[in-house]
């Protein structure tokens, strides 16, 4: 399983977001990509080391509950996999978000990290987007989740 799952973002609580972006930025060039308020992050920005591929690989949020560690897996049947792997050991699925770009499974590891799993799904969402899914639907065939995701089983 190791191979098909790699780093995608880390999510670190900040007091200041927009200072730490700025520094960011200036000792590494990374750049933001999308900022705002939200609920569940407090105020945020994402910044990226390669913004024409991934919207974030770094993001800050004043909301201490949106530390995560995001892990990107290679596909749907990966996800699936981590999904009936967490279930047959136990592990309790938070939530699953449909955010159009991605389809997100989050957990928390032994000591309470949040985890986030999930798929890209190749399609470009302008801002955030982030519609709850049943996690029994990871169990569903590929082509209900498709259409969940896509409004079509054709994507």
């Amino acid at each position: 399983m190791a191979a098909t799952v790699r780093l995608g973002h880390v999510g670190v609580p900040a007091q200041n977001p927009r200072q730490l972006a700025t520094f960011y930025h200036d000792l590494l060039g990374l750049e933001v990509t999308l900022e705002g308020t939200l609920p569940m992050l407090g105020e945020f920005i994402f910044l990226s080391d390669r913004p024409e591929e991934e919207t974030q690989t770094l993001a800050f949020m004043t909301s201490p509950r949106a530390r995560h560690i995001a892990w990107k897996v290679e596909s749907l049947a990966v996800l699936k996999a981590v999904y009936a792997q967490a279930k047959a050991h136990g592990i309790a699925i938070d939530r699953v978000l449909n955010h159009r770009a991605s389809l997100s499974m989050y957990l928390h590891d032994p000591e309470g990290n949040g985890i986030e799993i999930y798929w890209p799904t190749g399609q470009s969402v302008e801002g955030l987007f982030a519609e709850p899914v049943d996690s029994a639907q990871l169990e569903q065939p590929d082509s209900a989740l498709l259409e969940l995701i896509f409004g079509t089983s054709a994507a």
